[in-house]
């Protein structure tokens, strides 16, 4: 039987650009440094933790299977409670959703293309390297 962490796993790496880093140890998926799915928790209460949209957040929390992340919920994560069969069709679509509000446009476009037109993004270098020099 695959482990939750292996199932994990395989999602989250078959995105372009991924990769893993343990973080206090704890497996975290990331695109060009940035984080979009971490495996955290306790031994006897483990979650998945993605990003969503702020904006959608309060949804999710009305589920009793999802919690706001612990440090980085107030960005908009939230955490799936690993508790009895785990839907991994949802799974996968909260991890792709994730991975398209971090990832940087650049990796979209060898991705998913229907992404990378999205607003996000469109504020990425519009001067800030300007700024910094001041």
């Amino acid at each position: 039987m695959t482990s939750t962490i292996e199932r994990l796993r395989k999602i989250c790496l078959a995105l372009p650009g991924t990769e893993e880093k343990k973080i206090f140890d704890h497996p975290t998926f990331r695109v060009k440094g940035k984080m979009f799915c971490m495996y955290h928790g306790y031994v006897e209460a483990p979650a998945i933790a993605f990003k969503v949209a702020k904006t959608e957040q309060g949804i999710f929390l009305e589920d009793v299977r999802f919690f706001k992340t612990a440090y980085i919920g107030q960005h908009g994560w939230v955490s799936l409670r690993e508790q009895g069969r785990l839907d991994w069709k949802e799974i996968e679509e909260l991890v792709k959703g994730s991975y398209q509000l971090v990832a940087p446009r650049v990796s979209l476009k060898h991705g998913d293309s229907k992404s990378s037109s999205g607003k996000r993004g469109s504020r990425a270098g519009t001067g800030s390297a300007k700024r910094s020099d001041r």
